[in-house]
């Protein structure tokens, strides 16, 4: 398949940048043997991988199960790639972060593994501290001793580490992997630890929305029951606060809100469709479950887990 507007240099140009900024991140193992040899980019879009793999002429897309062959398009700044024939399929690189939709979908910002995304949160317990990095400035706050300081940080050699030159230097550690807040046992995206002064302090960082963004959830539970037989229970959550899916007959849409103690959905509006009464009655019950989500955690196995004030669990979805 020929691509007239396609250029390889500038993929290869974008692809090697990648793998200087992200760290190993890019699997680019003939870096230095032209434009001619494949590149891959492996990033995170949400809870989403995908790799963007150079193929001939093409970009070759692969997202879980299905792959696009995109082309590049205009774009006023990094590189722009769009599916051939499918418009609303793009990806869309700036520097070493990209910005993923799928069939009109919009995806959460798409990071390489480790990845630090400003404005950026840690925090931990026991003693309580909290590190926040905005704007190239790294800012520590530890309980009894105030507030150090803003410093300049860099981004260090391995990946989710940055380093201060400041008096006292500090530096941090975050690592992709579920962490639970040790008091309000809410979800983090990745485990952090700090070095000051000779004290390490552990907590969790990033943002907890990244756990529920990048595809579709689909219900598997409901209070402990199942689901009706051959009937579809989904959610997506998406990365402006907008919530949708299917209730059971109905779709419904709503906004979602996370604060440190957990996770709510204001009240969904639906269509107005009529099903079968059993289809209608799980219906009620998801969307009475939604009204009333105070939290959510993940099982073993990935599982997202929906819960009530009182922790009971309302529903089980998987990705």
């Amino acid at each position: 398949m020929h691509f007239n507007t396609f250029s390889p240099v500038l993929l290869a140009a974008t692809l090697m940048a990648l793998a200087g900024c992200s760290n190993r991140q890019v699997d680019a193992p003939a870096a230095t043997s032209g434009a001619n040899q494949p590149f891959t980019a492996a990033l995170n879009c949400g809870r989403l991988p995908i790799t963007a793999t150079q193929q001939g002429d093409g970009l070759l897309l692969s997202a879980g199960d299905d792959q696009w062959v995109l082309r590049q398009a205009i774009s006023a700044s990094g590189a722009r790639y769009v599916a051939e024939g499918e418009p609303e399929t793009s990806l869309w690189f700036k520097g070493e972060r990209a910005w993923l939709v799928l069939q009109g979908q919009e995806y959460p910002l798409c990071t390489p593994t480790g990845a630090i995304i400003e404005p950026y949160r840690a925090s931990g317990n026991e003693p309580f501290w909290s590190v926040t990095l905005d704007g190239g400035l790294l800012r520590l706050k530890r309980l009894n001793e105030g507030e150090l300081a803003a410093q300049p940080y860099v981004v260090d050699d391995a990946p989710g580490q940055v380093k201060t030159s400041g008096n006292p230097e500090i530096s941090m550690q975050a690592t992709d992997q579920l962490c639970r807040d040790s008091m309000s046992g809410m979800p983090y995206p990745q485990r952090v630890s700090v070095q000051v002064n000779g004290t390490t302090l552990s907590g969790c960082g990033g943002d907890p929305a990244r756990l529920l963004q990048g595809g579709e959830w689909v219900v598997e539970d409901i209070n402990g029951g199942g689901i009706t037989d051959r009937s579809r229970v989904t959610l997506n959550f998406g990365r402006n606060g907008q919530v949708n899916g299917r209730a059971s007959c109905n779709n419904f849409m709503g906004e979602y809100r996370l604060t440190g103690e957990g996770l709510s959905i204001s009240d969904p509006a639906t269509t107005r469709m009529a099903c079968a009464p059993a289809l209608m009655e799980q219906e009620q019950r998801v969307l009475r479950n939604l009204r009333n989500l105070q939290g959510f955690d993940f099982d073993d196995t990935g599982a997202l887990l929906l819960r009530s004030a009182d922790g009971s669990l309302k529903a089980r979805l998987e990705h």
